[in-house]
């Protein structure tokens, strides 16, 4: 990713913004190297073998091509620095104002795809028509994206970065503390929230959600740094 300047957050007339997301403000960040896709098992196994992702309603969330799943914020920052040292570069989570900047790919728009949720399935996993299959009662949309449970990465139309699933698939853990008011806090440049609660920040959305409030580029949801469950994995970022 070059390193550049954008607006971050989401302006009141975003359909289901939060208010967590205001003010709007200019970000800084400086270059950075981005996953092109989500940590896959078959990565994360290479550091811990007996991983397990488990399943969803008899669905398997195991598969090598799969994101990794069920890991906490502790887990992933582990593995960040597993591989830092197995590689002698530099690997870690990236902070909320990098992964909003790499998902919006200089795009204005609620999703880096358009403001229409209609055409989701071709961009992202989602709470679709088959995850309905397997949830009948949580809500979904009228669109067939063929995956019930996490698809394996890269699956989908990717953003303009060249970037795959950065909305859907699963939620992805950053490494801020997750602060209701870090918006009105921010440096200009390469913002990091460290205080705020207990909490860390997670980003992206994921196959369970079939509201579009939840599948932005600007949305923002918290997790316990030691909880994890099966829609939750992580991506990696690496330092110029």
């Amino acid at each position: 990713m070059p390193g550049g300047c954008y607006q971050m957050g989401s302006p009141s007339s975003e359909e289901g913004r939060n208010d967590d997301e205001e003010p709007v403000h200019e970000v800084c960040v400086d270059g950075f190297w981005m996953g092109k896709f989500e940590v896959t098992n078959e990565q994360y196994r290479r550091y811990k073998h007996e991983h397990d992702s488990g399943d969803f309603n008899g669905h398997s969330l195991n598969g090598n091509s799969q994101p990794v799943v069920s890991v906490t914020w502790d887990d992933a920052k582990a593995y960040a620095q597993w591989l830092s040292g197995k590689d002698n570069e530099t690997f870690r989570l990236p902070t909320e104002a990098e992964w909003e900047y790499a998902a919006k790919a200089g795009t204005t728009t609620a999703r880096y795809w358009g403001d229409d949720f209609d055409e989701a399935c071709m961009y992202a996993n989602i709470a679709d028509l088959m995850g309905h299959s397997i949830r009948p009662d949580w809500p979904y949309y009228n669109c067939d994206d063929g995956y019930a449970v996490t698809a394996p990465v890269g699956s989908f139309k990717p953003n303009a970065f060249g970037l795959y699933d950065m909305l859907g698939n699963v939620w992805e853990w950053c490494a801020d503390v997750m602060d209701p008011n870090a918006y009105s806090k921010h440096p200009s440049r390469n913002p990091l929230s460290s205080a705020g609660s207990e909490y860390r920040v997670t980003r992206g959305g994921s196959f369970f959600n079939g509201k579009p409030r939840h599948v932005r580029s600007a949305n923002r949801l918290w997790g316990f740094p030691g909880g994890k469950d099966e829609s939750l994995g992580f991506r990696l970022l690496k330092t110029e």
